[in-house]
């Protein structure tokens, strides 16, 4: 009598949504933006509550990207009134021409 042949069971697992899954975490991106602004938002809601007025004028000044200096006139910044010419040399606020310093 002839042996009967036992095939094996093949057995597919699928399952749905896994490119769903790749694309889903940018909900994390946006939780953290938002959980960033809170805490900048809570952090200046404290800060407004324990500094003075002298003082929050002092933090408002030092986040200030204009003002570089409020007591000079510019005449003692960095160049002392002085500019660069095309060789790289600095230039007297006196120089003629294109040299000179309005």
């Amino acid at each position: 009598m002839p042996r009967k042949r036992i095939e094996p069971t093949i057995i597919i697992k699928r399952r749905y949504g896994e490119e769903e899954e790749e694309h889903n975490s940018a909900w994390k991106l946006a939780y953290a933006d938002f959980v960033t602004a809170m805490m900048t938002f809570f952090l200046i809601m404290w800060l407004m509550n324990i500094t003075t007025v002298e003082q929050r004028k002092g933090i408002a000044d030092y986040f200030n990207p204009v003002a570089l200096s409020q007591s000079n006139s510019g005449a003692d910044g960095m160049l002392a009134g002085r500019a660069v010419d095309k060789t790289g040399a600095l230039s007297t606020p006196n120089a003629p021409g294109e040299h000179s310093v309005p």
